[in-house]
């Protein structure tokens, strides 16, 4: 990557960064059902990839390492993500994947604390959970953790691929964390399935609330 690149996404990274805290400020926050979980205890949280905006902010400044692809895309998500105070892990399922998982794994098995992964993303399908989940969790045994969240007043990009979500200023911002899960030796596809109806149901409940 060229000087001028690298300028250009510290630039847009601190710019994001400013964007959602200024957004952020206006709003008031509740946060429920967050695991009483000892700081530094290995967990993967898991949300959807339309979410991301609030997701960084939350999991601001606590060295979460958040899963985030080798894409043009995923460079500015990644820059954000260290304004934030995080260690991005770089990969996905189509670029990355066996290196990223390997260190995830050592991460994990080291007791370095939270990872942070788009259950959909970087590119979908929407709401599709990748086995590389599955398969981390049941290499470290690390529980798995659904997060969500809604707003009062949010703007949907219904164009992109997964309905990407913006809180906008002023609105009561909701958000909820699922019970662990601890991933057994049942199929894949059995846990993939487990997983999106956990965060499917979270979503659904802060809509309603949310209306």
């Amino acid at each position: 990557m060229g000087s001028g690149r690298r300028i250009r996404n510290r630039v847009l990274a601190k710019l994001g960064k400013w964007a959602i805290l200024s957004i952020v400020r206006t709003c008031s926050v509740a946060v429920r059902g967050q695991p009483n979980l000892e700081k530094g205890t290995p967990v993967i949280y898991l949300f959807w990839h339309r979410h991301i905006f609030f997701i960084i902010h939350q999991f601001r400044n606590r060295g979460a390492r958040p899963l985030v692809s080798l894409s043009e895309d995923g460079e500015l998500v990644s820059g954000i993500a260290r304004e934030f105070g995080m260690d991005p892990v770089r990969g996905s399922s189509s670029r990355g994947g066996a290196r990223a998982l390997l260190e995830m794994i050592s991460c994990l098995r080291e007791g370095c604390g939270e990872i942070l992964i788009t259950a959909d993303g970087p590119r979908g399908p929407a709401r599709k959970i990748k086995e590389g989940t599955v398969l981390l969790a049941r290499k470290t045994g690390a529980p798995v953790v659904a997060v969500s969240w809604y707003a009062s007043r949010v703007k949907i990009f219904p164009k992109s691929w997964d309905r990407f979500m913006v809180p906008l200023p002023f609105s009561r911002i909701l958000v909820s964390f699922g019970q662990p899960v601890k991933i057994g030796m049942e199929p894949v596809d059995f846990w993939q399935e487990e997983l999106r109806r956990k965060l499917d149901e979270l979503e659904s409940g802060l809509m309603a609330e949310c209306r």
